[in-house]
């Protein structure tokens, strides 16, 4: 009876100890099952990823194209076939050289060294060519592909077709530079007009006065030609008016002000306008003294462009009796074609115009 009872009160430790060893197992299977389903759900989340970005990079409009740090092609999608004309069968494990004209195979070495020292190429613009052996204008942009530890391992590239702009481009050229000759013609033809308009007998200042204002005009043009009639440094302008009365390397004037651009429209006219101011300063004010001087500033005021002309040292001034044509420029044309504010004051010392230039008539940007 008492070993009977000696052996029960042995057993139960064990079944206490079974029971915490099967306890403590199910606990593990069960965080085993958690944590498998955690890897699972993270590889399928990473499947997704990949699944995403391969479509993505299928659907694209540009070529994606990835090689190695031998140049050699290892991804290749359906636009970069579209694009060059290969197929994936046909280019992969080739070299990316393949798509490069003979005269640009310099290009590829420089950019897998910029690729080796982790560097990214933006929209780097050439020439490749398509498996007919036809020329292709593409867009590049180059970025390194680095494995699980960061290191370069190769490079991604996006080519984007840009022919159609560039003969866009190229057709604007040759439309500006049309539209350029046709011009300079018609300044030849206003000119040749003005030699037959004015006989002997007339005075000859009125004539050398309308024909500097043709060739104020031509200058104007001139700059606006060279930026495709899109704007012009108002720096450039004013150092066109004033250049005729510069003597040798120095100049009595002096400009300071802002970069900014002026509208076509707003360069042709002001280039008249400051003509007119800078004729007049030759002829009565600061510029026909060698001790004269000419200063323009300029700066932004509100919502306009405060442009100031003021000469010292010249001939002492008063108020002209009659408004001339300089004047009439200056007051009326610029009102009306740019609703431009012009005031000018006589002082003594010498002339002072303002001038203020609505903000939609001029940008900042660089000389």
């Amino acid at each position: 009876m008492q070993n009977t009872l000696n052996l029960r009160l042995a057993w139960l430790p064990l079944q206490r100890l079974h029971a915490s060893v099967a306890s403590t197992s199910l606990e593990l299977v069960c965080a085993l099952q958690k944590l498998m389903m955690v890897i699972r759900s993270a590889d399928e989340a990473e499947e997704d990823a990949v699944q995403h970005l391969a479509a993505i990079v299928e659907s694209s409009d540009d070529a994606i194209i990835s090689k190695d740090l031998h140049g050699c092609v290892r991804t290749w999608n359906k636009s970069a076939t579209r694009i060059f004309g290969y197929e994936q069968h046909e280019i992969i494990g080739r070299p990316i050289s393949t798509l490069i004209p003979n005269d640009r195979h310099d290009e590829e070495p420089a950019i897998l060294e910029r690729i080796r020292r982790g560097e990214r190429v933006d929209h780097y613009e050439t020439i490749r060519l398509r498996k007919d052996g036809s020329p292709i204008d593409i867009s590049l942009t180059v970025s390194p592909i680095r494995n699980k530890q960061g290191e370069i391992i190769g490079a991604s590239k996006v080519a984007r077709d840009i022919t159609e702009r560039k003969k866009s481009e190229k057709q604007r050229e040759l439309l500006m530079a049309e539209l350029t000759h046709r011009i300079k013609n018609t300044l030849a033809t206003v000119l040749s007009i003005e030699r037959l308009s004015f006989s002997k007998q007339q005075e000859a200042s009125a004539n050398r006065a309308f024909r500097a204002r043709i060739e104020a005009l031509a200058h104007a043009h001139g700059r606006l030609a060279e930026s495709s009639w899109l704007n012009v440094p108002l720096r450039h302008l004013l150092e066109d008016a004033l250049a005729p009365y510069a003597s040798g390397e120095t100049s009595n004037a002096t400009l300071s002000g802002p970069k900014l651009n002026l509208s076509a429209r707003c360069a042709m006219t002001l280039a008249l306008a400051v003509h007119e101011l800078a004729t007049n300063a030759a002829k009565h004010g600061a510029l026909s003294s060698p001790q004269g001087t000419v200063t323009v500033t300029w700066h932004e005021k509100e919502d306009a462009l405060e442009l100031q002309w003021r000469e010292l040292g010249g001939p002492a001034v008063s108020p002209p009796r009659r408004r001339g044509f300089g004047r009439l420029l200056l007051e009326q044309a610029l009102q009306q074609e740019l609703c431009c504010t012009v005031t000018m004051d006589f002082c003594p010392e010498g002339l002072r115009c303002t001038i203020l230039i609505p903000r939609q008539e001029y940008e900042t940007g660089s000389d």
